[in-house]
């Protein structure tokens, strides 16, 4: 299959109940991540949808926790995380073998993940933002997510991490 770049951004309605979608170049729904039940304090369920193959799967998705530790480049040492399903977003990746490499985007300020799946080449995920500005400035952390349109499920999901947490590098 071939490469292809997705669009990951949060769903255009502003709820306490926002998700996650992606988009092809045609602006075509791709995937999401719809929240079905939201709790205050808890996990909430959420559908993550792959409209290419039709699958459907419910997981619960915990409150993002950030910790930082204090210093010159704080924004460097900012650790976040949630549970998905019960267990660290970060643990649960690294157990299906996926792994990210941290880095500045190229000819632009935001940020760009190399993601690895048992070592190959899974996605490339880089910041963007709606209107081609800088999401750092803006806080609209939104994604060019580059991958093969087998692997949407982990690209996806990864993708996700990145954007429901508050941290920068995950090396």
């Amino acid at each position: 299959m071939a490469t292809k770049t997705y669009f990951f951004h949060p769903e255009k309605k502003v709820s306490l109940k926002q998700g996650f979608q992606m988009e092809d170049e045609n602006g075509e729904l791709i995937y999401e991540a719809k929240i079905l039940t939201f709790s205050l304090l808890g996990a909430s369920d959420v559908e993550f949808v792959n409209h290419r193959t039709g699958r459907t799967e419910i997981h619960k998705v915990g409150k993002t926790v950030t910790s930082q530790l204090s210093g010159t480049l704080e924004i460097f040492t900012k650790k976040s995380s949630f549970k998905f399903d019960g267990e660290k977003i970060w643990e649960y990746l690294h157990q299906e073998g996926i792994r990210i490499s941290s880095g500045l985007a190229h000819g632009k300020i935001g940020m760009r993940y190399e993601v690895t799946y048992k070592g190959d080449f899974l996605a490339t995920i880089e910041s963007t933002s709606p209107n081609g500005g800088n999401g750092i400035l803006t806080g609209q952390f939104w994604y060019n997510v580059t991958t093969d349109e087998e692997d949407l499920d982990l690209a996806f999901l990864t993708a996700f991490a990145i954007a429901r947490t508050d941290q920068l590098l995950y090396d």
